[in-house]
Parts: C-alpha cells; sequence; structure tokens
C-alpha cells in the first residue's frame, strides 16, 4: 500500500502536470504553436524553462538591435557624406532624377531587363511623403531604413554607385562582395530581430547573432573608430559580455 509519502508526491506530480499544460495552453495562444515548438524542444519539453528561453531570446534581441542601430546610423552618415561630396546635381542626391541612386539602372534577369533602382525610388518617395512639408534632408536620411543603405552597394549597383562614390565610406582597399555578405547578414538578423523570431541554433552562418554582432561593431569601428570606442572601448564584444551576465537557460548555439 502506498504510504502517506507517496500519495503527496502524486499529488505534486499531477498538480505540476496540470500547470505546466494550462501554462502551455496559453503560451500556445500567445506565440502560436509553431513559433513555441523550438523553445520547448530545446528545453526538453519543460514549458517553464522554455518561456524563460523566450524571455532569454527577446534580451538578446535587443542586444543585437542596439549593436545594429549604432551600425545603422554610422552607415547612413558615413553614405549621405560621401554622396553629398560627390553629387553636383540640381536636388539633393536622394530626391534628383538624375542621381545614380534613382536614375534608371537596367540589367538582365530571369523576367528580362529590370531597373535596379525602381525599389530605391518607390522607398525613397514613400519617406518623403511621410515628412512633413518643407522637411529637410537630414530627416530624409534618418527616415530611410537599414535595408535601403545596404542594398545601395548590391552587385546591380556596383558600377554606378560603389565605384564612383560608395567605395570612399570604407578603408581603401574594401572588397565589394565580401562586405556586402557582411551587410546581409546584419539586415537579415536585424528583420528576424524585428519579428521575433528564434535566434539561437542559427541554420545557417549569416544568421549566427555572434557573427552578426561582430560584424556590426567590427564595421562601425571602420566608418567612425572614436564611436566605436566611445560605446565597446576595446574590450570584448558586447555579446559575450551579454552571456557572462545572462547565461542561456538551456544548451544553445549562437
Amino acid at each position: 500500500m502506498p504510504d502517506e509519502r507517496d500519495n503527496h508526491q502524486a499529488l505534486k506530480d499531477a498538480t505540476r502536470e496540470l500547470h505546466g499544460a494550462a501554462m502551455c495552453l496559453w503560451a500556445e495562444k500567445w506565440l502560436s504553436a509553431e513559433r513555441l515548438t523550438p523553445y520547448l524542444e530545446g528545453c526538453d519539453g519543460n514549458i517553464s524553462k522554455a518561456l524563460e528561453l523566450y524571455k532569454w531570446n527577446v534580451s538578446l534581441g535587443q542586444l543585437l538591435m542596439r549593436d545594429i542601430s549604432y551600425f545603422e546610423v554610422a552607415l547612413r552618415n558615413a553614405y549621405n557624406d560621401v554622396m553629398e561630396s560627390r553629387w553636383d546635381g540640381e536636388e539633393h542626391w536622394l530626391l534628383d532624377d538624375a542621381s545614380p541612386a534613382r536614375r534608371p539602372v537596367m540589367r538582365k534577369s530571369e523576367k528580362g531587363m529590370l531597373d535596379s533602382n525602381r525599389i530605391n525610388r518607390k522607398t525613397i518617395d514613400a519617406a518623403a511623403a511621410g515628412l512633413p512639408r518643407g522637411f529637410t534632408t537630414g530627416s530624409l536620411v534618418a527616415g530611410l531604413t537599414l535595408g535601403f543603405w545596404v542594398h545601395l552597394t548590391d552587385r546591380s549597383r556596383e558600377a554606378v554607385i560603389w565605384r564612383s562614390c560608395l567605395y570612399r565610406a570604407w578603408p581603401k582597399g574594401t572588397n565589394r562582395g565580401e562586405l556586402q555578405e557582411r551587410l546581409y547578414g546584419i539586415l537579415r538578423l536585424r528583420n528576424r530581430v524585428a519579428h521575433s523570431e528564434r535566434l539561437f541554433d542559427p541554420k545557417r552562418g549569416e544568421l549566427s547573432p555572434r557573427k552578426v554582432d561582430a560584424d556590426a561593431v567590427g564595421l562601425l569601428r571602420l566608418l567612425c573608430p572614436e564611436a566605436a570606442d566611445f560605446l565597446y572601448g576595446d574590450g570584448a564584444l558586447p555579446l559575450d559580455e551579454f552571456l557572462r551576465e545572462h547565461p542561456a537557460p538551456a544548451e544553445i548555439e549562437l
């Protein structure tokens, strides 16, 4: 016959299971079953630990978004400074239809000839339309997305923008293709953070939080070393400091 202690333990176990089931119900309602699953898998099905891992993932995203935003500000201002110094059109380079960022740049594709700058024009015009009348060009620069700045130096614009202007924003000898891969990684991970996606156990190397944080900080040092020294000193990678202070509640990879 089970003694009183066995009955007490069985009751505790049953209560714990009911509590866990109830947590799963509202967690699925909140996050969706699909989005909750990777956290449960990372915590051997323990819902309490899975939710702690979710909170930790959000905190990791906040760190990454901070470092990416520091870099984004430096990138847009460096590119704007270079373009302003080289452009002598009637209007600002973002608004002048003759600018290399706006004029048609045709390239071959599977669907025929496409204008690489068609999205640029729409992005700029949409940002301008959202600003008050008489806006400054500085407000327009600040209102454009990270994606806009990253794609200014993609392969389709190498001849019209990179070789003519934007290479000057970077140290001599910078390889555009290698730089672009780092920029794409920063942009892709930023978008994952913005959409509250899982950041740990990345399926592709370019989505590694460790790599992206190192790239964001490293590229900021190239654009404005004084700002990087002010923000980070010459110490460890911010992600490493975060992990020391906030270890992950499960075995994960970054």
